[in-house]
This record gives structure tokens, C-alpha cells and sequence, in this order.
């Protein structure tokens, strides 16, 4: 935690006593609802404060080339474990939850993808999104909350910096197997973050380990190493079942 707040201390004090104060004692009371919050309502007016910038949906604490220093490895990280898990991404159907200002939404468009469907809890982003990718889907949806209504399954399904705003443990299984449904025999589920400690940080921050989400699968499927993204670790899992012939 240090590692990330010192260089912010030290490049804007005002700016980090500011953010602290925000999140540790006015976001929550506008947001907070119990042991849970009100995420639809605290992400759309972040999209509202940051519109179609990195800032909207990764670190605030950083500038928006920062950030983007950052996504940029990102990028490369997630084509090259696609090339590993044998993804031809220009044939395959792709499910991205969280698909906020379009990042990945743009890697995808680089590297071919046709079938793209973009799920995000609120739809501030949709216009100018579907107007940058008019031939992509974009669904507004709780996933969390609601079964993902898209057919058919997907040969791979991402969801990236979308856990650890995921804060009850009953939420966070109900989005898995949520996923799940989506995924095609041999498809490839990508999360991120995963932590190396199970904790509850700030209102809308809940850290998630690997054998926090290895509860919510059956043995039908297979989990790789964890892999450095960001800051942190992003898990690939895949779908190993195989239907019958007959």
C-alpha cells in the first residue's frame, strides 16, 4: 500500500489529503448502504467528473499519462496471454464486463476482433463509445445482480479492475457464476486484480485472493499462474469441460 501512496504524497500532498478525505468520509455517506454501496450510482458520477480518460477507471492519483504508461503495459501483457492460450481474438467472441471508457474495448478493435460485446454497470460512456465502435454492443447491466442476457457464449470473457470494486463475498459469486454461463468448452475467463490478502479497504474497495474466486468454480476448470498486470496479478481461467458427441 506504501509503495503506491508515497510517490502520490510526494508529487501532490493536497491532492492526496483531499482524495483521503473524500473516500474515507464524504463518499461514504453518500454512497455506503450497509455493508454494501450503491455502485451504479458512485460509478456513473465518476464516469460524470472524468468522461471518456483513464482517470474514469483507473488510478485517480495519477495523471492521465501516467495512467496510460501504465495501461500501455497492460495492453501488451493481455495480447501476449492471448497468443498463449492459442485465442485467434479476429475469430473469437469477446465479452469484456466493465468495459468503462473502452480501453480494452480499442485493443480488441486493433488486434480484429468483430464480435464484441461490452457490459458496464452504468451507460454514461455508451455514446460516445458506440459512436468510436458502431458495429460493438454495449449492454448496461449488474452483473452482480442480473443473469448476462447475450447469446451465444463467448471464447473469452475479461473482466479487469472490476473485482475489487465488487465489495460482498454473496455479490462476488454471483458474478462469477455469472460468468461462467458465458463461457463456450475451452474458453478462457481473464480477472484482475487478484490479491495476495483478503481485505476490505474503503467502501468500494474490497481486495479478492486467488482462493477467494477458485471457490466459486467447479473442477471443469483450470487455473493458471498468476501473472504480473499493473500493480498487480491477473489470473487466466479455463473452461476445460467438454460436451459428450451424441
Amino acid at each position: 500500500m506504501w509503495k503506491e501512496i508515497l510517490p502520490k504524497l510526494y508529487r501532490n500532498p493536497l491532492g492526496l489529503l483531499q482524495r483521503a478525505i473524500y473516500k474515507g468520509l464524504i463518499a461514504p455517506f453518500k454512497y455506503a448502504q450497509g455493508h454494501d454501496y450503491q455502485a451504479q450510482r458512485y460509478w456513473q458520477d465518476r464516469f460524470l467528473k472524468y468522461g471518456p480518460t483513464l482517470q474514469a477507471v483507473g488510478d485517480e492519483g495519477l495523471s492521465e499519462s501516467e495512467n496510460a504508461q501504465e495501461y500501455a503495459q497492460a495492453y501488451n501483457t493481455l495480447i501476449q496471454l492471448c497468443w498463449q492460450e492459442q485465442i485467434d481474438l479476429a475469430q473469437s467472441q469477446v465479452l469484456e464486463i466493465g468495459c468503462g471508457s473502452g480501453f480494452y474495448t480499442q485493443l480488441f478493435h486493433d488486434q480484429g476482433v468483430k464480435d464484441y460485446v461490452g457490459i458496464d454497470i452504468t451507460n454514461v460512456l455508451f455514446s460516445s463509445l458506440q459512436t468510436k465502435f458502431p458495429t460493438y454492443h454495449f449492454i448496461q447491466q449488474d452483473v452482480t445482480t442480473q443473469l448476462i442476457k447475450v447469446e451465444p457464449q463467448f471464447d473469452l470473457v475479461i473482466m479487469i479492475d472490476v473485482i475489487e470494486h465488487i465489495v460482498t463475498p454473496e455479490k462476488l459469486t454471483l458474478a462469477l457464476q455469472n460468468l461462467q454461463r458465458c463461457l463456450k468448452p475451452a474458453g478462457v475467463l481473464m480477472l484482475c486484480p487478484i490479491m495476495p490478502k483478503h481485505q476490505k479497504r474503503l467502501f468500494y474497495l474490497h481486495f479478492w485472493t486467488l482462493e477467494d474466486i477458485k471457490m466459486a468454480f467447479s473442477e471443469n476448470y483450470l487455473f493458471r499462474p498468476l501473472v504480473s498486470f499493473r500493480q498487480h496479478h491477473l489470473l487466466v481461467i479455463k473452461n476445460s469441460y467438454h460436451r459428450q458427441p451424441g
